[in-house]
């Protein structure tokens, strides 16, 4: 009898350590989670209202504008304005613009053109007409970081601008 306990002892072992051994809990099964990039903002998630600021050689300047939208396409009105109306800068008189942005959203990207003509109500600088296009790669819902480059036909060629625009 003793060899037949020992026997079926040994068969229990032997089928516990075959199947896992020991009593634990079998582990959690493990999950592996990648993070995805930022879905790129599509052209109606720019609709609406924005303000910033920017910098070209002219000097900072104030940027506002309200976007509407059809498909990926983006237009509006847009105002121009110095920071500083009296640091001696070409800005302080050559950008109180109001005037025209138009552009096209391609995945996360967008490229628009400014148009401020000449004319205003109480502009220094009535005879000056201001065009820029501007680019930006990583644009977001609440964030559009560009660089420009344009034309004042006052003041020349403007390179090297850059904006930040937030809502």
């Amino acid at each position: 009898m003793i060899s037949a306990a020992r026997g079926a002892a040994a068969a229990l072992a032997l089928c516990v350590t075959a199947c896992g051994g020991g009593m634990s809990a079998p582990a959690a099964p493990t999950t592996t989670t990648t993070t995805q990039p930022a879905p790129p903002a599509s052209a109606s998630g720019l609709a609406g209202a924005w303000s910033g600021t920017g910098m070209d050689p002219q000097g900072p300047e104030r940027i506002s504008w309200k976007l509407t939208v059809s498909g990926d396409a983006v237009s509006g009105t847009a105002d121009l304005a110095p920071l500083n109306t009296a640091d001696g800068t070409c800005a302080s008189c050559h950008k109180f613009k109001s005037g025209t942005v138009t552009g096209t959203v391609s995945g996360s990207a967008i490229a628009m053109k400014f148009v401020f003509p000449a004319g205003g109500d109480g502009v220094p600088t009535p005879m000056c007409t201001i065009i820029f296009e501007a680019s930006a790669s990583a644009v977001s819902p609440n964030r559009i970081e560009a660089t420009y480059t344009g034309d004042d036909t006052c003041e020349g060629p403007i390179i090297g601008g850059s904006f930040v625009m937030t809502r």
